[in-house]
């Protein structure tokens, strides 16, 4: 049972990630295509959210981990 709570937690936390990268490169093209004065600092928030967005597979990734080691055997 904890290998299945494992795969849905980093197979959700996977999902939702690339629809908020998708999202987040979306808004960012869009901001630099209204105002390409910005692009420099755009850029620098696109990476930072980028590092954010990504930290939540990784948190995924440890609680699976965490999972299947306290699975009886």
């Amino acid at each position: 049972m904890n290998s299945l709570a494992a795969g849905l937690a980093i197979g959700l936390a996977a999902l939702g990630v690339s629809f908020s990268l998708a999202i987040v490169y979306f808004k960012t093209l869009d901001s630099i295509s209204r105002q390409p004065d910005l692009l420099g600092s755009l850029r620098v928030l696109m990476f930072i959210g980028f590092a954010f967005i990504e930290a939540i597979a990784l948190y995924a990734l440890v609680i699976s981990f965490m999972l299947i080691q306290s699975a009886p055997k």
